[in-house]
Formats: C-alpha cells, sequence, structure tokens
C-alpha cells in the first residue's frame, strides 16, 4: 500500500523518547516522498512497484534533499498552525509548546530515519524492493507473510508512542522540533 500510515508508528516512539532531536514532521515529509515513486509506478503500470527510491542510496539522496525545505516549511507551517491554536486547554498549550521551529539537526535526523527505515520496512514485506541495489540485486530481508506482523507491530508501537509522546507534554513546556 504506498503512502502507508504504519511507517510513522515506530517514529512516534523516537518523537516520544527525544522530541527535541527528531522532527516526526520531516520523517512523514520523506516517507510520503519516497512512495510518489510507487503511486507513479502503479498508476502508469510499471513493474516492478518499488524502483531507485526504494534503495538505501535512494532513500538517504531523498532525506538529504529534504532536509532544508523540511526544516524550513515545517517552522513556518507550525508557526501559522500555532497561532491558531487560541486558548487556555493544556492540550492546546502542549501542542503549540510542540509546533515549535523545527531545528537543522531534527530535520536531518527526522529526515535519514525516515528515509532508511521506509526502505527497511518496505523491504521486510515486498519482495521487489532491493535495498542494497546497485551494488547488489535482490533482497535478503523480504520475509514471505510479514506483511501482516509488520503492521500490525507498526501500529501498536504508534499507539504506545502517542500515549508516551503525549504523556510526556502533559509534564514539560519545553517545546521539541
Amino acid at each position: 500500500m504506498p503512502v502507508t500510515p504504519f511507517h510513522l508508528g515506530p517514529a512516534v516512539v523516537l518523537k516520544a523518547a527525544c522530541p527535541r532531536a527528531f522532527s516526526l514532521g520531516a520523517f512523514a515529509v520523506v516517507q510520503a516522498a519516497i512512495d510518489v515513486e510507487t503511486v507513479g509506478r502503479v498508476l502508469a503500470g510499471v513493474t516492478p512497484l518499488h524502483g531507485p527510491l526504494h534503495t538505501l542510496a535512494g532513500a538517504v539522496l531523498v532525506a538529504l534533499a529534504a532536509v532544508a525545505p523540511s526544516r524550513y516549511g515545517l517552522t513556518a507551517a507550525y508557526a501559522a498552525l500555532a497561532r491558531r491554536l487560541r486558548g487556555d486547554g493544556r492540550g492546546e498549550r502542549w501542542l503549540r509548546a510542540e509546533l515549535g521551529p523545527v531545528s537543522w539537526t531534527a530535520a536531518a535526523v527526522g529526515a535519514l530515519i525516515g528515509g532508511v527505515s521506509h526502505v527497511l520496512l518496505d523491504a521486510l514485506i515486498h519482495a521487489d524492493v532491493w535495498p542494497l541495489a546497485p551494488w547488489r540485486q535482490g533482497n535478503a530481508l523480504w520475509v514471505p507473510g510479514a506483511f501482516a506482523w509488520t503492521h500490525g507491530a507498526c501500529a501498536a508501537l504508534g499507539v504506545a508512542g502517542l500515549l508516551a509522546w503525549v504523556g510526556r507534554g502533559r509534564g514539560s513546556r519545553t517545546p521539541s522540533a
């Protein structure tokens, strides 16, 4: 499934654990950018569905290209959203704190982890992902039948990470990236 939200599960755990050093937004930007290739291939009827962006080399290039746009674009988008959040609700205060500026470090870490994790997760469930191409053909990481348990684990991590992230935010006013 192109542009799956399941990849975000492990990232939410990282956001809860390292809020200032990891940009969930940059992670998501890279995840979506990599899957634009797959969507295009599906629409064009091209096989295999996963091409050069679904390699570690391709994913790192996408991540590096996304760092600056993610940092500046997300900082501007978060500032605009934070201005719209008015009120004294505790949840809104926490969300406004979370919508602080995105640092270079957080954007780079989020983008790189987003690219690498995308390829590794897809390699588990799609035989046509060749993570080490162009240096090595094939996919030694593919596990037949891994689709269900991989998505289940990602969903469980997402729920746990969200609970930890929101729980952490209730006791802190320190903005994250």
